[in-house]
């Protein structure tokens, strides 16, 4: 498996340099961080404040589709913009699987966002966590009801904080039998 990550606005490097090692292991794969992209002026909504998530994947899988020869490797976008979809008053990360592509928004795991003390190792953690949730999509596998499995649905930082940087047995069978050795 290859995974390419698309940084878009201005997340952090340290953030960057260290989720591909996270990736590597958890799902074996080659990994690479392409060129920043700029956000997509046409996703900001002006009423919310905030970044349609839906259409910067749209924007952004357009452009990349060009760019990229082998459609079929995702790619996972990493963005500092704070991101919603559909309904959600906010979102950690989509993926869309007809497109191959997902995102994860570091605004909202950033605990200052929260009025707590900046903290790389804390964004970190919580943004590998979503990274290998929205990857773990890309494989077929749907949310999981374990709640310290990295594909439990997290609405809150909380619940990001409290799931482990693992997939649970279920989740690791179930891959398998879709062709995927999860560490």
């Amino acid at each position: 498996m290859f995974i390419r990550i698309v940084p878009i606005g201005n997340p952090p490097k340290q953030i960057l340099d260290k989720l591909p090692d996270v990736l590597k292991s958890i799902f074996r794969a080659n990994v690479k961080i392409f060129d920043a992209m700029a956000v997509s002026a046409g996703a900001w909504n002006v009423w919310r404040k905030q970044y349609d998530a839906g259409k910067m994947i749209d924007a952004l899988c357009g452009e990349q589709v060009a760019t990229f020869i082998d459609k079929s490797v995702p790619t996972l976008f990493i963005t500092d913009a704070d991101i919603f979809y559909q309904g959600l008053t906010f979102v950690f990360g989509i993926e869309n699987p007809e497109k191959n592509c997902s995102i994860v928004s570091i605004a909202r795991l950033k605990p200052e966002f929260y009025g707590k003390t900046p903290s790389l190792n804390v964004l970190s953690d919580r943004v590998a966590k979503e990274a290998v949730h929205e990857l773990g999509h890309h494989i077929g596998l749907n949310h999981c009801p374990h709640p310290f499995c990295v594909m439990c649905y997290s609405p809150s930082v909380a619940d990001v904080d409290s799931k482990k940087l693992e997939f649970c047995n279920s989740c690791k069978i179930k891959a398998s039998s879709k062709g995927f050795k999860l560490e």
